[in-house]
């Protein structure tokens, strides 16, 4: 339906006798019916189109022409006993201000719209753009730091370790910012899709705290890791999934002090196993209660925050939107100046998914 009138209504022309015509058809049903039906707000249609279409002074010339038939069937072709003379015109007073008004809320909505659109526009090419530059950068850099590692896997000199590590530290975290940042434009768009799998998620995060291990050893933290024996398996997109944990993780990182704690923990719930809750517990800044609900909010950083470390505060937004997606949420627990936890949980899959059992050779013999 909203492609045939936009078929019918792709130039200014069209859309004047599509709107001239459904004027005509509101008044004669109008006039047809009389008392019987109320048809007077459908001669808001083609003040409408004609507005949306074409632009405000069109709008407000068909919101004259709807006032003027609508008041002719009102007091000249439909009799109507009022008790004033002056009663019609004054109805026909009030429709017309009513569809006045009507126009240019339309106006306003459509140039707003607009706005926003041109905005999205801008939006997306600034982001392919910045991330295009990072990741040029970051290929320099990857490649950079590979040659050093094979040319000088083991630093002898403390200084050209500690510059190395603080390198390594600084490829990881742009890539996690071009990671964010894409995805959070597939996410605006709505052109991120999920392609989920089944994995461990004691695997994924294994991997993802090694790189890390780095970035630990510089800021002197301690990690703690409490994890399942047995690998339980969940069905999610695994490189959402990674993106997910690297937040977690390098929020922790970030906002933690020297010498202080952080704790990541994977606990399955239920028996058999229904539900894994993955949580990152730190000994960090800690964030008030006011500001928690707005952590997930475009890169909003509390004041604390902003004191503390440097970025763009697009992680957790990302990280509560990938977990949306997934059905999940991200809960927050936290207390200024005591550290805070970050956690979700996802449905288990059934213990020995995936598996088959093999036919004997033998069968049918």
């Amino acid at each position: 339906m909203s492609k045939l009138i936009i078929r019918l209504t792709n130039t200014p022309l069209k859309t004047i006798a599509l709107a001239s015509f459904l004027l005509l058809s509101v008044g004669y049903l109008d006039y047809a019916t009389g008392y019987e039906v109320a048809l007077s707000f459908f001669y808001i249609l083609p003040v409408l189109i004609v507005t949306w279409r074409i632009n405000l002074r069109a709008g407000l010339m068909f919101s004259v022409l709807s006032a003027v038939l609508w008041g002719l069937n009102d007091s000249w072709f439909i009799f109507h006993p009022y008790s004033h003379p002056g009663i019609p015109y004054w109805n026909a007073l009030v429709r017309l201000m009513f569809f006045v008004t009507f126009s240019i809320l339309s106006d306003y909505i459509k140039s707003f719209l607009q706005r926003e659109q041109v905005h999205s526009n801008l939006k997306s090419s600034m982001i392919h753009t910045v991330s295009h530059e990072f990741n040029n950068s970051l290929t320099v850099l990857s490649s950079g730091l590979f040659l050093l590692r094979e040319t000088e896997p083991e630093p002898g000199d403390a200084v050209r370790l500690k510059v190395l590590s603080a390198m390594e530290a600084t490829r990881l975290q742009m890539s996690r910012y071009i990671k964010n940042i894409l995805n959070e434009a597939r996410l605006d768009a709505g052109k991120f899709k999920l392609e989920k799998t089944s994995f461990a998620l004691r695997e994924l995060v294994q991997e993802s705290v090694a790189p890390m291990q780095v970035i630990l050893n510089t800021r002197g933290l301690a990690l703690e890791i409490k994890m399942p024996e047995v690998p339980v398996l969940i069905s999610a997109d695994r490189d959402a999934m990674a993106l997910i944990v690297n937040n977690l993780l390098a929020n922790a990182i970030k906002y933690t002090p020297a010498a202080g704690r952080i704790i990541v923990t994977i606990s399955p719930r239920g028996e058999p196993v229904e539900k894994m809750v993955f949580s990152v517990e730190d000994t960090g800044i800690g964030i008030s209660l006011a500001d928690i609900d707005k952590l997930t909010a475009d890169f909003y950083r509390t004041e604390a925050g902003k004191g503390a470390a440097e970025g763009f505060g697009l992680g957790l937004k990302i990280t509560s939107e990938l977990l949306n997606l997934h059905g999940s949420r991200l809960e927050i627990f936290s207390e200024k100046g005591k550290g805070s936890r970050f956690f979700f949980e996802l449905p288990a899959l059934p213990p020995h998914y995936g598996e088959t059992t093999e036919k004997p050779d033998n069968i049918g013999e």
